[in-house]
């Protein structure tokens, strides 16, 4: 396992917010495999995927709510 760092602790939680990996790739707009990659910390994840992580843990949007 890679590095713990803000960026994987956000990914987390975004999803823990959104329910499953696939959905998270969906919104993050990326690669299942590159999800895995950052979530792991095996390598690190863009900017833009940090930012997008956090707009979800922090609720913005509705689109981003836990699918059932």
């Amino acid at each position: 396992m890679g590095e713990d760092t803000a960026t994987t602790r956000t990914l987390r939680r975004a999803l823990a917010t959104i329910g499953s990996e696939e959905h998270l790739a969906a919104a993050l707009n990326c690669s299942p495999l590159d999800l895995a990659c950052w979530l792991s910390g095996e390598k690190a994840a863009p900017g833009e995927v940090f930012i997008a992580a956090l707009d979800i843990v922090a609720g913005v949007g509705h689109r981003h709510r836990r699918r059932r």
